[in-house]
């Protein structure tokens, strides 16, 4: 999740450049308060409620998911292309929401499981608000073991000038179906921002992740970065869901490898400086760290040592 707002030169000099995974082990070791990391072998702040932006989503991936086996909504239960817009938020998103509207090229309706996949793969915020309504928030709740709130309706509620809860803010907001292009602050309030929304257990993401890599209807969409040019699934599969806020900057990623046992990994950055976090974006590095930690056994123990 990403407010493109904040894409602007950086002015001060970069504490750190995160370009490449030995970058970013560089600093896990230098700031192991503000890294969680869980994986086989390593649970490095696993119990502690952390800001994951939008990896938060694969809680909604897993409840739509025990919806669906459960029999309590159909992947192709249509939803109304208005609707979906009216939960959106223009220019907070990334271009997340045009961009799934583009790769889905939909008449008045989406089905629900197109909408996840927006979710998953665009990342669009809209999708996942308008998922939790459907399902209930309870439903994200029995998974995540805490609240998970609107990520929209928080927005709102932070830089929208609305008073009321952030939920009801969003109702507000979806029954007024006016779209509001907010004026966001700073990098320093949207980051102090980010430390308050989306926090979850990452060891609880990491259980999540192992019991959705097993599931036919959450591997699927986790996995659409197998369907770009050029990958083989045959050698390396991914199934993958990122996020990011002003100062965070998070991953939920499993990879299968032949012959070898599947690895499931939440990364977790968070109180990045601005020129750092702005190098991360612009690298994907996370990712990269991510992947070498899972094919590289000598890489992999030099995180394990830095985090003992």
């Amino acid at each position: 999740m990403l407010l493109p707002s904040l894409l602007v030169s950086p002015t001060s000099a970069a504490p750190a450049d995160l370009k490449d995974a030995e970058a970013v082990l560089s600093y896990i070791r230098a700031h192991p308060d503000d890294v969680a990391l869980v994986t086989q072998g390593i649970s490095h702040n696993a119990d502690r409620l952390t800001p994951v932006a939008s990896t938060i989503k694969i809680i909604h991936l897993a409840a739509f998911t025990a919806a669906v086996h459960k029999g309590k909504i159909e992947p192709d239960e249509r939803v109304s292309v208005a609707l979906w817009n009216s939960y959106h938020l223009p220019g907070t998103d990334g271009g997340a929401h045009e961009a799934a509207l583009q790769r889905l090229k939909p008449g008045t309706s989406v089905t629900l499981d197109q909408l996840v996949s927006a979710m998953i793969e665009e990342s669009d915020n809209a999708a996942a608000d308008l998922l939790r309504e459907r399902l209930g928030p309870g439903a994200l709740r029995k998974i995540a073991r805490t609240r998970v709130g609107t990520i929209n309706g928080e927005m709102l509620r932070a830089f929208g000038g609305c008073m009321f809860a952030a939920d009801v803010c969003l109702k507000n907001y979806v029954k007024a179906g006016k779209p509001v292009r907010l004026t966001l602050p700073g990098f320093a309030q949207q980051a102090s921002w980010s430390e308050t929304v989306t926090r979850v257990d990452p060891g609880v993401l990491r259980r999540v992740l192992a019991g959705l890599r097993t599931d036919k209807t959450a591997s699927r969409h986790l996995e659409w970065p197998m369907r770009q040019p050029g990958t083989d699934p045959d050698t390396l599969l991914i199934g993958t869901k990122g996020g990011s806020l002003p100062g965070v900057i998070s991953e939920a990623m499993y990879i299968v490898r032949p012959d070898q046992r599947p690895r499931e990994t939440v990364l977790a950055l968070r109180r990045l400086p601005e020129t750092t976090w702005l190098s991360g974006m612009r690298s994907y590095a996370h990712q990269q760290f991510l992947v070498r930690m899972a094919t590289d056994p000598d890489f992999f123990a030099k995180v394990r040592t830095a985090l003992r």
